[in-house]
């Protein structure tokens, strides 16, 4: 019948009316093959995985008026999988019980309109959304709300406004685009529509394979309406592929097929379609597809069948409604019930499907003027349907006006050449089938073609940067990658002295940033916008400061926000925050989890890619980040500075990863220019220029380096990583008492264990073994004091102790808990070293390819490698590896760039001794 189902937007959960499967998918990523849906409706779907948890949070905190909500809105999506109207009233005693907790509940009103909505209370909701909207203007759902009643309502500038209310706020939210692409169809724009349904598709989370599943469809739809039936064929297949079994799928693979005319095909996926999905509506369809397939007497029975489904929930079913009308339209016997019920539905909504089936049922009762009346209100929001033109066609005709029906045929017959109602058009012309081809063939070039954005077999995730990070990448090609040599070496670096006013932190507005959001947290305690605000400034200091309980404040905050919002566009900024506070925890599973949650809202915001990609990168997966950082950029290539940073930055990282250190630079400079064009907090843009000096450094360009960490400081007085950047320069230079200073200052900044440790190893170095004592003493006493700092250090305490010779086995230990949470290759090069230093040097080995395994030219990797291939007697490839370390940076570390110097030099003169021996002996 129609092409667009109508959308429900639901609390950041957006659904298509007439279909059974939540939001959430049902398999936990696109690359596995989900289960049968309907086994997953039956058991254990998405909707009653949402009821099972909410009752539990109701359980452990019956008071918690959140938890009602969360209820409720679980129960509007279990009320979708299944089209079963008793979860309505389910969702209803929920948000009586939240009301009973705070009558006034913002949340639980948004989803009070929502539960209208899904009863097709549209006039009491709008009434009821309207009240909100002007209690709180900028809220975006209740925009979506509005827009959704009025389009059930007819009411189509208005549901215009605020649909682009929606998008103004919040451009790209995934329910404004949807809403946009359903006002573009009914507006007879299937090329607009198409736009805002690749846009959506991309704004979609790659996990939430259901949704994109549901996207593709709507892209199917779109072009099947449009007789592009065959182009159809790959964007379902692409949704299959997604979500396997899904309905909306089959009934659109089964309009194609009776567009085919394999009806019988059609036959056999809507049967498997109704044994999962309970919606009248695909009975209506089945019951067509066996008309078509010549099949009268199952045709009938599914029909009637049909008739008392929806009979009994008439009120829930706006498609079956209207399918039920135009049923009995057909039927000379039923065609006064057939008028009863569309006046019964026209005191409900008025769109043009509701305008449609009332003119027809107006017709089949011989009320020719009425219906004429009815049918133009339809045509004139100018959509372009071939049902709605062939129906004004038959109007025309019995009214006599020939040429208004000639005209309506006609453009039945251009909407969707291959519909049944097209067929009806042209019969009702006197047209053969042959000739009706022969004519649209004629005029092919009359239309344009109607395709999305993404072309029909390519409805796929935006292309993956250029960074492979395959394991094929360990090969000797990445010797040469760094092609350009270092300008200046630290051999010969003059470095001048770094001026007092940068050596201590200066007061940044991170400290009234706090102050403000307690104030107005205090003032309003269900302020979840002050909450979120009030974690975000204790992150921010965290990053300044390095205290650790900073986190803790950022999570406790960040937990009470969360806590009164967490399934609207609203919780955006909580979670993406909390998804960071996890990575500075090194949480990286829920730093997962977390943007993942921010993604699922829809809000267009695509930036919790950018921890997505972080927390892959972490845990060592560095293609799943790759894929991740580039979903940063739209399709159009369209970013903002903000975003280009973020994602420049990171794929900089990836490149240094991948042995590009060059191109890594090259990135990292342009992320520079971008933050600066983005104007970023102090320390944000400090780190940048941190990780510029990082790459220099690993490049051997140590003067280069000097000036980015300098740069730091300039920006940020204080910086803590900097000035110990800065003292590690000078120590490999020789300047052992600035270094001092310099790590003393960073230290009194942020104690970091591994600052500590090197400036243990710099008074060791110098010759003051007591100072360096209290130095390593101390690293071990903060690396262990309290929980987050035993999470944080693990893998620096696992180095501290190789690297001197201490608690070897304990080294280990930490190394493998570290390696239970991320495998990146800084992680598998602490598990080899510990490893070498426990004398399994096999394991040692294998343990430092992986580290390898990329082709990162980190010259400390190398110089473990080194050592560890010479133990297991590969004394060719020792000496490669360890000269391919001093080539990058001849001074990489205070003590182990000598110690790889003198060994190559040893094992350079062995081979030369062993090749004299060999050519004396010949």
């Amino acid at each position: 019948m129609k092409i667009l189902h109508a959308m429900l937007v639901v609390l950041g959960v957006y659904f298509f009316s007439g279909f059974g499967v939540a939001q959430q998918a049902v398999a936990s990523r696109s690359d596995q093959t989900a289960p049968s849906i309907a086994g997953a409706l039956q058991d254990d779907s998405p909707a009653q995985q949402s009821i099972e948890a909410a009752k539990r949070q109701i359980q452990a905190n019956p008071k918690k008026v959140q938890a009602f909500n969360n209820l409720a809105i679980a129960y509007l999506r279990r009320a979708r999988e299944t089209a079963d109207p008793k979860y309505c009233q389910d969702a209803e005693q929920a948000l009586s019980q939240g009301f009973s907790l705070d009558s006034g509940d913002f949340q639980l009103q948004k989803t009070q309109v929502a539960l209208m909505l899904a009863r097709h209370e549209f006039t009491e909701a709008k009434e009821k959304a309207t009240l909100l909207n002007r209690r709180t203007p900028d809220d975006v759902k209740i925009y979506g709300y509005l827009a959704e009643a009025d389009i059930a309502l007819g009411n189509y500038p208005e549901a215009e406004r605020s649909t682009q209310w929606m998008l103004n706020m919040l451009p790209n939210n995934v329910p404004g685009l949807l809403l946009g692409a359903r006002l573009r169809m009914l507006y007879g724009d299937p090329d607009g529509a198409l736009q805002l349904l690749n846009l959506a598709y991309t704004e979609t989370s790659p996990i939430e394979v259901e949704e994109l599943a549901r996207i593709a469809n709507q892209i199917a739809s779109v072009q099947i309406e449009s007789g592009k039936s065959d182009a159809a064929v790959p964007i379902l297949e692409r949704a299959e592929q997604l979500f396997p079994h899904y309905p909306y799928t089959l009934q659109n693979l089964a309009r194609v097929r009776l567009a085919q005319h394999r009806a019988n095909d059609a036959v056999d996926l809507l049967l498997q379609a109704k044994q999962i999905d309970s919606d009248p509506h695909i009975l209506y369809e089945l019951g067509e597809a066996l008309e078509a397939a010549g099949r009268p007497t199952e045709a009938r029975a599914t029909y009637m069948e049909f008739g008392k489904l929806t009979s009994r929930s008439a009120s829930h079913f706006e498609d079956a409604n209207c399918d039920l009308i135009l049923l009995y339209a057909s039927d000379p016997g039923h065609v006064s019930e057939a008028l009863k019920l569309a006046q019964h539905e026209m005191d409900v909504r008025q769109d043009v499907w509701t305008l449609d089936a009332y003119a027809w049922a107006l017709y089949a009762n011989g009320k020719y003027q009425e219906a004429e009346v009815a049918v133009q209100k339809a045509i004139a929001v100018e959509i372009q349907s071939a049902q709605i033109f062939d129906h004004a066609g038959h109007i025309a005709q019995k009214l006599n006006h020939a040429a208004d029906a000639a005209k309506y045929f006609e453009l039945a017959i251009r909407s969707n050449p291959l519909s049944e109602y097209s067929a009806d058009a042209r019969g009702s012309m006197g047209i053969s089938t042959n000739a009706a081809e022969q004519k649209l063939e004629s005029s092919r070039s009359l239309f344009s073609p109607v395709q999305p954005l993404a072309a029909a077999s390519n409805v796929s995730w935006p292309a993956v940067s250029s960074v492979s990070m395959s394991a094929s990448t360990l090969s000797e090609s990445h010797d040469s990658v760094v092609s350009s040599k270092p300008s200046q070496t630290s051999s010969d670096a003059a470095f001048s002295s770094v001026p007092a006013a940068l050596l201590a932190p200066h007061p940044t507005d991170t400290g009234r940033l706090i102050r403000n959001a307690q104030a107005t947290a205090a003032h309003n305690p269900k302020d979840a916008n002050a909450y979120a605000s009030l974690g975000a400034a204790y992150f921010q200091s965290a990053r300044e400061t390095g205290d650790v309980n900073d986190y803790e404040l950022a999570e406790q905050s960040l937990t009470k926000s969360l806590d009164l919002v967490s399934a609207d566009f609203s919780a955006n900024a909580a979670l993406g925050t909390m998804a960071e506070v996890c990575m500075g925890e090194h949480r990286f599973a829920d730093a997962l989890s977390y943007s993942q949650k921010a993604l699922s809202l829809g809000s267009g915001d695509l930036s919790p890619f950018a921890i997505v990609g972080d927390a892959y990168a972490d845990m060592g997966e560095y293609d799943k980040a790759s894929v991740a950082y580039a979903r940063l950029t739209l399709p159009d290539g369209a970013l903002s500075p903000r975003a280009a940073y973020a994602r420049d930055s990171r794929i900089s990282y990836l490149n240094f990863i991948s042995g590009d250190t060059a191109s890594a630079i090259r990135l990292m400079k342009t992320a520079v220019a971008e933050g600066i064009e983005s104007k970023l907090p102090s320390e944000n843009l400090a780190w940048l220029h941190y990780e510029l000096g990082e790459y220099y450094t690993q490049a051997g360009d140590a003067a280069s380096a000097n000036s980015a960490y300098l740069a730091a400081l300039t920006i940020h007085p204080g910086d803590y990583r900097a000035l110990a950047a800065l003292g590690k320069l000078r120590a490999n230079k020789g300047s052992y008492a600035e270094a001092i200073v310099l790590y003393q200052k960073a230290i009194a900044v942020v104690p970091m264990p591994i600052f500590i440790a090197e400036l243990g190893d710099l008074y060791a170095k110098s010759g003051n073994a007591a100072e360096a004592k209290k130095q390593y003493q101390l690293v071990e006493y903060i690396g262990l004091l309290g929980h987050i700092n035993k999470v944080l250090h693990n893998r620096d305490l696992a180095i501290f102790y190789a690297d001197h010779d201490i608690k070897l086995t304990e080294a280990l230990e930490l190394a493998q808990r570290e390696l239970e949470v991320r495998h990146d290759v800084y992680t598998w090069d602490a598990l080899a070293w510990a490893l070498y230093k426990n004398g399994r040097y096999a394991e040692a080995g294998k343990a430092s390819d992986k580290a390898l395994q990329f082709g990162t030219r980190d010259s400390l990797l190398l110089f473990h490698a080194g050592v560890i291939t010479e133990k297991l007697g590969r004394r060719d490839r020792a000496r490669s590896e360890l000269k391919k370390a001093l080539q990058i940076n001849p001074h990489f570390h205070l003590l182990y760039a000598d110690a790889a110097q003198q060994r190559l030099a040893w094992m350079d003169t062995q081979a030369a001794s062993n090749a004299s021996g060999e050519q004396n002996a010949q």
